[in-house]
């Protein structure tokens, strides 16, 4: 489900690459004249265009320095590389840290084209909800806007925000970025290269706790996208840990079920498609403007629905100008056309099953979303549920606790069967001792067994959900079903 990397045709000079990176020119015998440039920025030599700058990353399982020939060969005008790792075939410019300076790079194409234009800008960060949040915004930005910049699928790291800031070009009137994060400091050095108007973070939870730490090391790590925030703070009303952490300057912009958040979920009906209404502060309003949003989405659950006001509350803080009626109306219907993401409580029919796709990855508050949405589908239509749960991954000494309180939040939902998925449900589900008489409960070692198991247990008219992290494939369960 890797997203891959957009191909661009971002144009710097190279005395504009040197003074953004910081590095240091080391010119090859004949390549690109005194005072030419690059068009293109890559890092991947498959794909590279003629004429472009190669950044030679390093990775945990390649180094981009060993491509250097593969570069030269198919064009490529110079190359961003780390001190003493140039290629004579190539001007270089030597760096300390390749993937800091590709974020610089980019940084300095977004300052660029932002002094030149108004380019209203929001990061999406949080522990749960982002990449829908993040599509939801960008609809409505596209519905005011027009043409809006957005994160394509999961490219929210140091590499992916810079690339996709790349594509950036003058036709955008708008940019919505999404921001994750797994280690300690990436949001910090994200916040550095984005510099949003606005910055939302949707919640902090458990998530990649190996890397991150503690729930206070993480909502730390999510709240660094505050920092560097020029105008709004967007955050949940019901999130005290990141609202605390909101500076003191920025204006904010809450949302949630709170009688007190500025964008509220008022009601919601439960279906395949829920109407949804929420009401919105009269000062974010222009005069006279009824204060509510009412549409049909096609998204699960309440979390989705919560995402929408998320999406609204964003959007209002992009805008300069108190929302009219008719954008109220444009807003609605951008919602309304918004389908899942692949992978993300993406729902679908196969033979007969209705089935939840949530595979993409999974941590505690994902879990008990997707079981709250799995529920309401399987009641609504009067269905069975069975449930297959793979590993979260990433949690470190808080695992297994995670696991444990994961099969209780499974049983509450009261499944007719659940398949454990991988050692930690399974050692999870051991310890947790259960009077669900009436599910089955089943433990796979892997999803490929799970596959097996699920073909067996599901009847005509069933609700599935299967979910885990990504380093689990749950998607082969999908699979073995098609």
């Amino acid at each position: 489900m890797a997203t891959p990397i957009p191909s661009n045709q971002c144009e710097f000079t190279l005395a504009e690459v040197v003074e953004a990176t910081g590095g240091t020119l080391v010119r090859a015998a004949s390549t690109v004249p005194a005072g030419g440039g690059v068009r293109g920025v890559s890092i991947d030599t498959r794909s590279i265009g003629a004429g472009a700058i190669f950044v030679a990353i390093r990775g945990a399982l390649s180094d981009g320095h060993d491509y250097l020939p593969q570069a030269a060969a198919r064009g490529a005008a110079a190359a961003i590389v780390a001190t003493g790792r140039r290629h004579p075939a190539l001007d270089c410019i030597e760096v300390a840290d390749t993937l800091a300076a590709l974020g610089r790079l980019a940084r300095r194409h977004l300052m660029r084209t932002r002094a030149a234009r108004p380019l209203p800008l929001i990061a999406i960060g949080g522990a749960v909800g982002k990449t829908t949040t993040k599509e939801l915004t960008a609809a409505a930005a596209r519905a005011l806007f027009g043409a809006t910049l957005s994160t394509p699928g999961n490219l929210n790291n140091l590499i992916g925000v810079p690339m996709t800031i790349f594509t950036l070009t003058g036709e955008d009137r708008a940019a919505v970025l999404e921001c994750g994060t797994n280690t300690r400091g990436e949001i910090p050095k994200l916040a550095q290269i984005v510099e949003p108007d606005v910055a939302m973070v949707l919640n902090a939870d458990l998530e990649h706790s190996e890397g991150l730490g503690t729930l206070e090391d993480i909502a730390n790590e999510e709240a660094a996208l505050f920092s560097t925030a020029g105008r709004y703070a967007v955050a949940s009303a019901d999130e005290p840990m990141v609202l605390a952490r909101i500076p003191k300057h920025l204006r904010r912009i809450t949302f949630g079920k709170s009688a007190d958040a500025d964008v509220r979920l008022v009601s919601r009906s439960v279906g395949v498609r829920s109407r949804i209404r929420v009401e919105i502060a009269r000062a974010m309003l222009a005069a006279g403007v009824e204060p509510f949003i009412e549409t049909k989405i096609a998204l699960l659950g309440e979390a989705a629905a919560l995402n929408c006001t998320a999406a609204i509350a964003g959007v209002a803080a992009m805008r300069p100008l108190p929302l009219e009626s008719r954008e109220l109306a444009a807003i609605a219907d951008a919602l309304a056309a918004v389908k899942p993401v692949a992978g993300r409580l993406a729902n679908s029919s196969i033979h007969g099953i209705f089935v939840i796709d949530d595979t993409y990855n999974s941590n505690p508050r994902s879990i008990r979303a997707a079981l709250a949405a799995a529920r309401e589908v399987a009641d609504g239509l009067g269905a069975r549920l069975v449930i297959a749960l793979g590993d979260m991954l990433e949690l470190g000494e808080l695992s297994a606790g995670a696991h444990q309180e994961a099969i209780r939040d499974v049983m509450r939902s009261r499944p007719a069967a659940f398949v454990a998925v991988g050692p930690e449900m399974n050692s999870a589900c051991a310890a947790v001792s259960s009077d669900a008489d009436t599910t089955e409960v089943l433990a796979a070692p892997d999803s490929i067994a799970a596959a097996g198991m699920i073909a067996g247990l599901l009847r005509p008219g069933d609700v599935l959900l299967v979910k885990g992290s990504r380093g689990i494939a749950m998607e082969r369960v999908l699979e073995k079903l098609g």
